[in-house]
């Protein structure tokens, strides 16, 4: 695969990833300790750790990752204390107590140089035989006319 093909499909699994592993932590955040709310998180760190995987493209990892982060630090500013509180207290929970770290993986993933390389595929290598010596022609018959 080329790799503007292998950062589109990333970026295109990173997009739809980030709302859903924001779904699973601020669905355990918000429930008491129950197997439902254990099992969000889970799967939203199943689904972080898919997207850390290098057969991925690191865009994949770098769109959740930047909103994660950008999130936990956008509400640790001044800033913060200006938006409504209804509106504020989801990035609040939003940011406690997994963003940031799942923020800092998803970011971790995708700063290594390996990743935004594609598999090198060897071009072939032509040898160039010498041509076979064409075959004997054969023996002119005359002919009798």
């Amino acid at each position: 695969m080329r790799n503007g093909v292998r950062h589109v499909l990333g970026a295109g699994a990173g997009l739809p990833a980030t709302p859903l592993i924001a779904a699973g932590f601020l669905y355990s955040a918000g429930q008491d300790p129950h197997w439902l709310a254990t099992g969000a998180l889970v799967a939203a760190m199943v689904l972080v750790g898919a997207l850390c995987g290098s057969r991925i493209s690191p865009l994949a990892s770098l769109v959740p990752g930047l909103a994660f982060a950008g999130t936990a630090i956008f509400a640790r500013t001044p800033w913060a204390g200006q938006v409504r509180a209804d509106y504020a207290q989801a990035y609040l929970d939003l940011i406690d107590p997994w963003s940031l770290p799942a923020g800092a993986v998803l970011l971790a993933a995708s700063i290594f140089p390996a990743r935004w390389r594609g598999s090198e595929r060897p071009e072939p290598v032509l040898v160039e035989e010498p041509a076979p010596a064409p075959p004997p022609l054969p023996k002119r018959i005359p002919s009798r006319y």
